[in-house]
């Protein structure tokens, strides 16, 4: 996977999914030694309301570039078109 692809909130998803399977991996069995202690199981969101976030976080960031999208998409377009009329009229008053 390239890392240059990916966005930050991205690679802080993917980040604490591999702390999250590292600390599965981690995990000692049955047969550990008193020394040992397990850490403390911290208290996850079950996948469905995981994925309910990951959800609500997508469509605001969507929102966001529409909005974005909007705003500088027009605006480009209209100086774009602006300047080429100014071409047009500047040559055509030439001759």
């Amino acid at each position: 996977m390239d890392k240059g692809k990916l966005s930050p909130q991205e690679e802080a998803l993917l980040a604490a999914a591999r702390h999250e399977a590292a600390g599965l991996k981690r995990a000692p069995g049955p047969d550990a030694s008193p020394g040992e202690a397990a850490p403390p199981p911290k208290a996850t969101a079950n996948p469905a309301e995981r994925l309910a976030q990951l959800m609500a976080a997508e469509r605001a960031e969507s929102a966001l570039r529409k909005q974005r999208l909007r705003r500088y998409g027009l605006t480009g377009a209209a100086t774009i078109l602006a300047l080429f009329v100014l071409w047009l009229l500047r040559a055509f008053r030439r001759r």
